[in-house]
This record gives structure tokens, C-alpha cells and sequence, in this order.
């Protein structure tokens, strides 16, 4: 029985969703993010640029990369390379740089943004999973523990060991309303990072609006990044059993999110300050450019993810839940539902114990 329980444990801390693919495209997204910051720091010290502001396209080029091997990926390479003649003969026809930075990052950051998200998502699923799980069996919660009860807002005097999911779910359409749930959520937190930091008086001084325009663009392409890991969550309708009702994990990231992504007092000095130095018509203008591109953001990665990724995740997902809940040899015999449970002699029940942790794995 102990050597099971080995072998168990060895399983659930391996439980991994992602292919060969996915950790090379994961691999290229790390490698390249490490040569694009090496770049920047190349092109500061030389002088190239005034400040580390002015190099975030350079930095941010890292999810180009990686969008247009993903975009090859889900489509054709000639369509992608169809993209790059586009933005090369905007480039000769004399069209404005930023303009061609925009489409660039716009289609493959997003692309990019989406792929990484999604491998991130195969990886640590059944890991975060496992760890909320054997919270409530831990006498001393480490780091990671505290971490997720805060992002989750997981109550301390709740039992995580029962989580439960959706675990025959399927998906056969493209659902309407969690991706508009979704770019609802990005843009609420989109729209209170631009008004934060592009409206600060000391940035609006020391660089000019199409600058700050670019900046705060490429600041937005982050936003899916907060936003659309916590979507599984809520697909699955992964929760956690409570003597009255469920806890489930999305809608406590949503509320811990929601706490932190709104500094109303911050964001209304900001804005006072920002309306006497560029003028209310400026002002409205910017906030303007600021909704446009939240909504172009999250409108494009939202649909991307759930019309072309989520539905082979979810399907990845269920097919191994065998593998983190393993069915008993000897299982209790229960009678219809709404009946009593039979009570058959030397039938073993479910039950919880530190030891069998894994670091923080729980075997059943």
C-alpha cells in the first residue's frame, strides 16, 4: 500500500498537460524575453534611448516572437507571412511608425499573449489544483499557500480538501458570455492602469502623447495576462465544498482583483492634475484613445483564446482528472440518487491525511 502511495504521489506531482510544443513555445517566449531585456539594456546605456520608458517595444518584442510562431501555428505560415508583407510595404509606402508598431503588436503581441497564457495554464492547472487542496491538511502554510488563499480569497476556517470541478464538461461552441465576461474584467483594469500611470504630471511632462500613447499600448497588451488565467477556473467551475454553499476559486480572484486594481483616490488626483496641464478637450481625447485600446485588446485576445485554444484545453483538462482524483479499487455501492447509501462491510472511505502530501499533493 505504501509503495501506491509512492507511486502516487510521483504521478500527481508530474500531472502536466503540456505537450513538447507547448514547452518549446514556452522555451522561445523565456529565451526571447532575456534577449529582448538584454537589448534594451544594450540601447540605454549606449544612449540610443533617453530613458528605460522608451524601451518597452524592444522589450515587449518577446510576445512577437512568439505570437507570429503561434499565429503560423494555428493557421498557415503563408498567412503570416501574407501579415509581414502587409507591415513592410506600410513601412515603404511611408506610414507612420507608430502606426506599424500598433498592427505589429496588436495581432502578434495578442497572439503571443494568448499562447503563453494557455501553456502556462497546462502546466500549473493540476499543480495550483493540488496545492489548494492539501492547504486545509497543513498545520504551517509556506509562501505559495499564503499566496493563493489571497489571490483566491480562500477563508481560513474553510475545508479545501473537497474541490470538485465540471469534470464531464464539454465544449462544442464558443461561449458568448464568458468572453464577454472576460474583456469586461480586462477593461475594468485596463481603464484604471492607463488613468494611473499615463496620467501622472511628471510622465504627461517629460514625454510627448503619441510616446505615452505607445507606452500605455504596450502596458495594455500585459492586461490579458492578469485577466484570462483565471478563465479555466470559471469554465470548469472548479469550487470548493462548503457546508452551505461553494466556494468557487474564480469569482474569489475576481473579488481580490476587484480590491486591488482600483486606487479611486490615486486615479482622481492623477486626472484633476493631468486636466489642468493638457486642457479638458486633450484630457477626454486621451481617455478616449485609453477605452479604444482597452477594448481592442481584450476584444482580440479574449476571442482568440476562447475560439481557438480554450475548447482543446478544457478537453485536456477533464481527460485527466482520472489521473488527479484515481478511482479506489474498492468503491463504495450506493443506490439511486436521493437513496441511502448501502453500507457494504470493509469498503474503505475517502478520507485525508498529511502524510499522504507530496509536498503539497494529496493522494486519495
Amino acid at each position: 500500500m505504501r509503495l501506491e502511495a509512492l507511486a502516487g504521489r510521483r504521478r500527481r506531482r508530474k500531472l502536466d498537460l503540456s505537450s513538447d510544443y507547448d514547452t518549446a513555445l514556452l522555451r522561445l517566449f523565456v529565451l526571447s524575453l532575456l534577449v529582448c531585456v538584454v537589448a534594451s539594456v544594450i540601447t540605454l546605456v549606449a544612449g540610443l534611448v533617453e530613458s528605460f520608458v522608451l524601451t518597452m517595444p524592444i522589450i515587449s518584442f518577446a510576445l512577437v516572437v512568439v505570437g507570429l510562431v503561434s499565429f503560423a501555428d494555428r493557421f498557415r505560415w503563408y498567412y503570416a507571412l501574407l501579415l509581414l508583407a502587409v507591415v513592410a510595404a506600410l513601412y515603404v509606402y511611408g506610414a507612420p511608425l507608430i502606426l506599424i508598431l500598433f498592427i505589429v503588436y496588436a495581432v502578434l503581441g495578442g497572439f503571443g499573449v494568448v499562447a503563453v497564457i494557455v501553456t502556462l495554464q497546462r502546466r500549473m492547472f493540476y499543480r495550483t489544483l493540488a496545492r489548494i487542496e492539501g492547504i486545509s491538511l497543513r498545520e504551517e502554510l509556506d509562501p505559495k499557500d499564503k499566496i493563493l488563499m489571497f489571490i483566491f480569497n480562500i477563508p481560513d476556517d474553510l475545508n479545501t480538501a473537497d474541490l470538485v470541478m465540471e469534470h464531464n464538461m464539454s465544449r462544442d461552441h464558443v461561449p458568448l458570455d464568458e468572453t464577454l465576461r472576460t474583456m469586461g474584467l480586462g477593461f475594468f483594469l485596463g481603464i484604471a492602469l492607463w488613468i494611473f500611470i499615463s496620467l501622472n504630471p511628471s510622465l504627461v511632462q517629460a514625454y510627448p502623447l503619441e510616446y505615452i500613447l505607445l507606452l500605455m499600448f504596450l502596458i495594455t497588451l500585459y492586461i490579458p495576462f492578469m485577466v484570462l488565467p483565471w478563465s479555466i477556473f470559471r469554465s470548469l467551475d472548479v469550487r470548493i465544498k462548503g457546508p452551505y454553499q461553494d466556494m468557487r476559486l474564480y469569482k474569489g480572484a475576481v473579488a481580490t482583483f476587484k480590491k486591488i486594481a482600483m486606487p479611486i483616490i490615486p486615479i482622481s488626483l492623477y486626472t484633476v492634475g493631468a486636466a489642468r496641464m493638457m486642457g479638458l478637450e486633450t484630457l477626454a481625447g486621451f481617455i478616449g484613445m485609453a477605452v479604444l485600446f482597452n477594448i481592442a485588446i481584450m476584444a482580440s485576445t479574449s476571442i482568440v483564446y476562447f475560439a481557438l485554444y480554450e475548447r482543446d484545453l478544457i478537453e485536456d483538462v477533464v481527460s485527466r482528472w482520472r489521473d488527479f482524483r484515481p478511482t479506489p479499487l474498492l468503491v463504495e455501492v450506493m443506490q439511486q440518487e436521493g437513496e441511502e447509501v448501502k453500507k457494504v462491510p470493509a469498503t474503505p472511505q475517502r478520507r485525508y491525511e498529511l502524510d499522504d502530501l507530496p509536498e503539497v499533493n494529496q493522494i486519495r
